[in-house]
């Protein structure tokens, strides 16, 4: 016949691991509503401070769509050469 014993070890390992899935579900479903509060704030915070016209790298654009210009650039050498000039020519 057939000797069906179970030892107690092996009992107890998977009902350890058992519940140590439960909690680590459970803590989970617990962190994430406070994890979304903090992101949430977090959000909230960075686009009050973050004006997007001022911030190229802010949005979404086409591929089609010219990139934005830069008002701080020294564009100096770029206009001497659509000029027709040579570099260090004056």
């Amino acid at each position: 016949m057939l000797d069906a014993t179970i030892e107690i070890g092996t009992v107890l390992k998977f009902g350890l691991m058992t519940a140590g899935l439960f909690a680590l579900i459970y803590f989970a479903t617990v962190a994430t509503p406070w994890l979304a509060k903090h992101v949430d704030r977090w959000l909230a915070d960075y686009r009050a401070n973050h004006d997007p016209k001022k911030d190229p790298t802010y949005g979404v654009r086409s591929i089609y769509e010219l990139p934005p210009k830069q008002d701080n650039q020294d564009n100096t050498d770029e206009d001497t050469h659509q000029k027709g000039k040579h570099y260090g020519e004056k």
